[in-house]
């Protein structure tokens, strides 16, 4: 269903080849859409790529808009680390509180799987879509409105002009500052470590959680049965600290703040260290121009939602431009990209809210608060009912879902 005229160059432009825009540009490809994918990084080669700690809590939902993107049946079987469980606990009392797939009736949470390979499934996909021109290395330097096209330039003297333009190319988006769309930021204040440890005892495919003093501790399992990611946020002194440590004295640390849960740290790899915050830009969209995934918001990192709310920013907007361009009508029209930014603004904004809520109320230290928070955690490990509604939300198995996303019931 190619719609395009031969005024234009594309039906759509993405700006951003990452695990958000390479899933929108596929879900467009495979829909017949000319698209044009332009992304600033070296396009990276399967065989070069190294051990890659930044890894992502996969939602059922997700995988779904993977699986119509084409990119999840070509993920390798070592790729994918299921998670069937969930433990939750807090360092100050004994309030624990742990979830299962199985009491829904589901074999799995959801999946942990590194960036990196994610990436690599979706390259391999745009590379077999006939009407998807990929270019790496590729900078906008202007974007121009013109009466019925939106002409996009490259730092490098490219000239592309298409019916819409979209911004998936992350928190420092240089398309959304081009565009003069101000992007409100609230800084944490903290950051996180993230490398990939092996532990004396397997992880037996649960996804734990520790809330110290200073912030949220993660092990969320890998496909190795000893082998887990970590995401340790904390002050940035604190985090600076921690990666300046020997191997030795890093592995003492984690396994106590962990209380041992998987026993002693054996082996970790390089720690990477990234600063916290949340942000959502003013507008999602402008006439021709949308934002998604991190260009349009961040959220706290404490509950792994960032990759999916923008994964399901780029199924409801390829959702939207399949259904106009369908009918024969314009995918840039202001009118159309509103319906998207309805649809998900007010769904981002809750989430990156009751992320901040969840932080504050945990790095509270006052006691009348720990015991509230413990008692919190002990009363819902006791109502399944409302263990069952927080599961198939985290799931991605309820709410306003694209039609992408919906494969599990």
């Amino acid at each position: 269903m190619t719609v395009i005229d031969d005024n234009i160059d594309a039906d759509v432009i993405v700006v951003g080849g990452g695990i958000i825009g390479g899933s929108f540009a596929c879900l467009l490809g495979q829909a017949g859409l000319k698209v044009i994918l332009l992304d600033a990084g070296v396009r990276q080669v399967n065989s070069l790529k190294k051990v890659d700690a930044r890894v992502f809590a996969i939602t059922l939902a997700s995988e779904q808009i993977l699986k119509k993107a084409g990119a999840w049946q070509r993920l390798q079987k070592e790729d994918i680390a299921y998670f069937r469980k969930m433990h939750v606990w807090d360092e100050n009392g004994l309030g624990e509180v742990n979830f299962d797939s199985a009491s829904i009736c589901q074999s799995t949470m959801g999946y942990i799987i590194s960036h990196q390979a994610i990436v690599d499934a979706l390259q391999e996909k745009l590379l077999e879509l006939d009407n998807v021109r990929c270019l790496w290395s590729v900078s906008p330097a202007y974007v121009k409105e013109e009466a019925d096209t939106i002409v996009l330039g490259t730092e490098d003297g490219l000239q592309f002009s298409s019916r819409l333009v979209v911004a998936a190319d992350g928190h420092n988006s240089k398309l959304r500052s081009l565009a003069n769309i101000h992007y409100q930021k609230h800084d944490y204040k903290q950051s996180a470590l993230g490398c990939i440890v092996t532990t004396e005892f397997a992880h037996s495919e649960i996804a734990r959680q520790r809330f110290l003093k200073r912030g949220p501790l993660a092990f969320l399992p890998m496909h190795d049965p000893h082998q887990s990611a970590i995401v340790w946020s904390s002050s940035p002194d604190h985090i600076q600290r921690l990666k300046a440590l020997d191997k030795s004295a890093f592995h003492f640390e984690l396994a106590e703040a962990f209380a041992h849960e998987l026993g002693d740290i054996k082996e970790s790899t390089e720690r990477a260290v990234f600063p916290l915050s949340r942000a959502q830009a003013d507008s999602y969209t402008k006439p021709r121009l949308a934002l998604i995934g991190d260009s349009a918001h961040t959220v706290h990192p404490l509950a792994g939602l960032g990759a999916n709310l923008g994964m399901l920013d780029a199924a409801s907007l390829a959702e939207e431009i399949i259904d106009t361009c369908q009918r024969g009508r314009d995918p840039g029209r202001l009118q159309v990209l509103r319906r998207y930014e309805r649809r998900r603004k007010g769904e981002n904004r809750n989430m990156m809210y009751l992320m901040d809520s969840f932080k504050h109320l945990f790095e509270n230290q006052h006691q009348s608060v720990q015991w509230l928070r413990n008692f919190g955690l002990d009363t819902v490990d006791s109502l399944p009912v409302v263990k069952h509604v927080i599961l198939k939300r985290a799931m991605g198995l309820t709410g306003n879902l694209p039609e992408s996303a919906r494969g599990h019931f």
